[in-house]
């Protein structure tokens, strides 16, 4: 007699059925209709467990039990069980969405906002990248890498002020991401990795020297808001992790270097270095 993959019942699993139920359904999908005894001598299962089973699947529509001494029960067809199973997800999803916004809503601030958050993994960060650009309100200051547009692909995003610096050699991205972030709010702009990566003319030796290791490719500096920092510096090779914070000392410093960044390579305009003492006046 052929054997339940595993594989399958693990799929059941995750659609909501327990290991029994999922085991019972598969059997009966396999005999067509058993009774009770058939399906516990396949499975090896205690009697009891068989009859809370079947019962259950009874309970959600999988399964149905004839009238006839024994009993026998047979699956509903694999595609409407698939079906109900997914569409009590969605039902569940839905309740579950609509009641955590409620309380995103009243969402109670600590005084842990101010720590320094580390994010692992691409998924994690993508989803991070994509959350903040959705929740935005007001405005969006970002400059990124052209390996993480595929995260902002598909947005859809209020219509607040976006300013996005992308660093690519490729001028065509501008006319696509144009096409994706439409409307008159929107500034953005593609800087080359050359153009990026040339020091301002104020930059100290120590500072010119450390460009060398550094990879631009790899920038994303977004801040949603005035409320939210997701950075991962241009001296890390590859997107492992991100620092998120709302620290405001953090946030301010970095929109700081993202206004000068903006002026150098989009406004043309070179800024002296602003801790540069006055110079003494020649007599």
């Amino acid at each position: 007699m052929e054997s339940i993959p595993a594989a399958l019942i693990k799929s059941l699993n995750d659609l909501g059925l327990s290991n029994y139920e999922a085991r019972v359904y598969a059997t009966l999908v396999l005999y067509d209709n058993a009774e009770a005894k058939e399906i516990i001598d396949f499975l090896s299962i205690s009697k009891p467990s068989v009859y809370e089973a079947l019962d259950r699947l009874s309970e959600m529509g999988l399964a149905v039990k004839r009238i006839s001494k024994p009993a026998r029960y047979s699956a509903i067809s694999p595609a409407m069980a698939i079906e109900l199973l997914m569409d009590k997800h969605r039902m569940a999803a839905d309740q579950a969405l609509a009641a955590l916004r409620t309380l995103e809503k009243k969402k109670v601030r600590t005084d842990k906002e101010d720590a320094l958050w580390t994010i692992y993994g691409d998924a994690n960060i993508e989803y991070k990248i994509r959350d903040l650009f959705r929740k935005a309100r007001r405005q969006i200051s970002c400059t990124i890498g052209e390996r993480y547009l595929p995260y902002i692909e598909n947005i859809k995003i209020r219509d607040v002020s976006l300013r996005l610096i992308v660093i690519s050699d490729d001028p065509c991205i501008q006319g696509k991401l144009q096409e994706l972030f439409p409307g008159k709010n929107a500034e953005i702009h593609v800087v080359s990795v050359e153009q990026f990566n040339v020091p301002p003319p104020f930059a100290p030796p120590e500072f010119v020297e450390a460009t060398k290791f550094m990879n631009f490719e790899n920038t994303l500096e977004l801040i949603v808001d005035d409320e939210e920092l997701l950075m991962i510096p241009p001296f890390i090779s590859g997107s492992v992790s991100v620092l998120n914070t709302r620290n405001k000392g953090a946030i301010l410093q970095m929109k700081m270097i993202s206004q000068m960044n903006w002026k150098r390579h989009i406004d043309n305009e070179e800024l002296p270095f602003p801790f540069q003492p006055p110079q003494k006046k020649k007599t």
